[in-house]
């Protein structure tokens, strides 16, 4: 079950915080308490570089990171109050980093964690927040593309399925969205590359046995990508023609000494999502 749910509040002067509103609507929908973090962002000066710095600038910037910390909880405040409900701020402080590390690290101890998807236009920490969520925190992370209007929605949810580890573990953790749902979909992207053992006749059978057994009946789709598409680019033409709400996939990658590196498939959904994406590492 989904009962404590972290959001990642977009600090930020200008837009909206999608992340936020989705998030607010997610815990209504799941009856689940709900926390905002709000980060106070401090400039990352290397040592060698502080005399160039004064004194007044610094604090000048830190006041202004900490303006925009309380512009983002009260709007917060607002969207949760819309629907009733009320919702626990946590504050931090820090470089996008170090403050990335501490969602990261505190989203251990929540269900769910919903991050706002990265702005290639504008430069901020919202990749590397998801990055360090997904990867340190053991937790599935949900990522809400920038121009999500829906509100939170689990009736039709497609799992990207290719049998490895982190698609087992994103279909466990996402098992108690996949309860709820009217279509499970199950999609296996045919890439030539065997996906089981010799003796399986249908990639994707042995999901559809195992959600079965908790009652879930999936509909299985293999996909052929044509004209030199992506797996990205099925996936998302199988998302707008079934007018899916979530998509389920493994976050792929790994982390090693604290520097992020995410797989082509799960860049590609990043950058180009159109559908809350659920991860999970």
């Amino acid at each position: 079950m989904i009962k404590d749910i972290l959001v990642s509040l977009r600090v930020a002067d200008v837009g909206e915080d999608v992340a936020g509103d989705y998030a607010v609507s997610a815990a209504a929908a799941l009856d689940a308490h709900l926390t905002g973090v709000a980060v106070s962002y401090e400039i990352d000066v290397p040592p060698v570089y502080t005399e160039a710095f004064s004194t007044d600038f610094i604090e000048a910037q830190r006041a202004e990171g900490q303006r925009l910390a309380r512009s983002s909880v009260e709007r917060f405040g607002e969207a949760a109050r819309s629907l009733g409900l009320t919702g626990e701020v946590r504050l931090i402080d820090g470089t996008p980093g170090g403050a990335a590390e501490q969602i990261g690290v505190m989203a251990r101890l929540y269900d769910l964690t919903i991050v706002n998807q990265a702005d290639p236009d504008r430069l901020g920490p919202e990749d590397v927040v998801t990055e360090a969520v997904l990867f340190d925190s053991g937790r599935p992370v949900l990522v809400v593309p920038r121009k999500q209007q829906k509100p939170f929605s689990m009736k039709r949810i497609m799992v990207a399925w290719d049998g490895s580890r982190t698609s087992a573990r994103a279909v466990a953790e996402a098992r108690a969205l996949l309860g709820h749902a009217h279509l499970v979909e199950a999609v296996v992207v045919e890439t030539g590359k065997p996906l089981r053992k010799k003796g399986v006749d249908l990639p994707g059978a042995d999901l559809a046995r195992h959600l079965a057994r908790h009652e879930k009946t999936v509909e299985l789709r293999t996909l052929v990508p044509t004209g030199g598409e992506s797996i990205a680019d099925v996936l998302l033409k199988e998302v707008a023609a079934r007018d899916i709400d979530i998509v389920v996939m493994g976050g792929y990658g790994h982390s090693r000494l604290r520097e992020f590196v995410l797989g082509g498939v799960t860049r590609d959904m990043l950058e180009r999502m159109t559908v809350p994406l659920f991860l999970a590492h």
